[in-house]
């Protein structure tokens, strides 16, 4: 005879059996609706360029639209912390920079945490960053930079995209190595970064070459050094600081996570759509163009990434927190 208990207890079970399926089914019709990619940065920039490349090919892949929401502000947070309150579902994507995980490395009151609070699918790009400069300034080279810096302590300034970031303590390790002293000023706004560049309000910023495309292109701008060890092949002609400070070096990325527990098949299928993606002629030459190298990665392999970078950097916090 089954008691009252028993029968809760095979219902309880019956109901786990059925869920199951139903969400082994939900996760083989994956997508079933329109995906959302949201960044931390403004319209233009190096992250939401990147984005509106790879989302044809990913709505191709996928069968569904790919629509990109930049929310700017606070190094990331915004963006990051807007992921967390979604679902785990695929449908809510994160287009994270290596500067989210810097955030998260050096400063402890981060509202997130890249090791727990995420998913990963795919990286999409790496990259270095460079120094940037009008392109009738006097600042012909890292080593007038330098020069001017060490002549003028304090008097020179230079302009990076939040407190914290990469991007941010590329330059306060370089002004460590060196002994420069530079007034830093930090921008919401790339294109008003690059603005007050080409105007001379910024003696020199540090940003990536995706970003200072159309500058350099149009020759507003110069790279005046690039943050990679050695010369960066997309970019050959911008010399290395590393030749004047050794062993400098900063190389970052840029990839898909969702929200923590996104589950296995969906992450997979949607990292396959981003190998597929940057693997395609036109988006490969579109990325390297602007001095990207498209690299996509397995879920696991972008975990990986994160948790080596997150070890790199956790001891510069000191330059966030001195």
């Amino acid at each position: 005879m089954q008691t009252k208990w028993g029968r809760r207890a095979f219902l309880a079970g019956t109901g786990a059996s059925v869920a199951l399926p139903r969400l082994a089914a939900a996760q083989a019709a994956f997508p079933a609706k329109p995906i959302r990619i949201v960044h931390g940065y403004s319209a233009a920039s190096n992250p939401d360029t990147i984005a509106r490349v790879i989302a044809p090919s990913m709505i191709e892949t996928l069968g569904q639209s790919v629509i990109v929401e930049p929310k700017p502000g606070a190094g990331e947070r915004i963006a990051a912390q807007y992921l967390m309150t979604q679902p785990a579902d695929g449908y809510t994507l994160y287009l994270i920079t290596g500067g989210a995980n810097v955030i998260s490395a050096t400063d402890p009151q981060t509202p997130f945490n890249t090791l727990k609070d995420f998913s990963y699918v795919s990286t999409i790009t790496l990259f270095p960053f460079a120094l940037f400069v009008a392109a009738n300034s006097p600042l012909q080279s890292f080593k007038d930079l330098r020069a001017a810096a060490l002549a003028r302590p304090g008097k020179l300034n230079y302009g990076h995209s939040g407190v914290g970031n990469t991007l941010h303590l590329a330059v306060e390790y370089l002004k460590a190595l060196t002994d420069m002293k530079m007034e830093a000023i930090a921008y919401k706004d790339t294109g008003q970064q690059i603005n007050d560049v080409l105007t001379g309000r910024l003696d020199v910023a540090i940003g990536t070459f995706t970003g200072y495309h159309g500058a350099l292109a149009n020759r507003q701008a110069r790279a005046i050094g690039v943050t990679s060890k050695e010369v960066w092949p997309l970019n050959p002609d911008v010399p290395p600081i590393a030749l004047d400070v050794p062993g400098y070096e900063v190389v970052s990325w840029l990839g898909l996570a969702g929200p923590i527990g996104l589950p296995g098949p969906i992450a997979d299928k949607l990292s396959d759509a981003v190998k597929i993606a940057v693997a395609r002629t036109d988006v490969k030459e579109r990325l390297q163009g602007m001095g990207n190298d498209a690299r996509a990665s397995t879920p696991a392999q972008f975990r990986a990434r994160i948790e080596a970078d997150y070890a790199k950097w956790q001891p510069l916090a000191k330059f966030v927190n001195p």
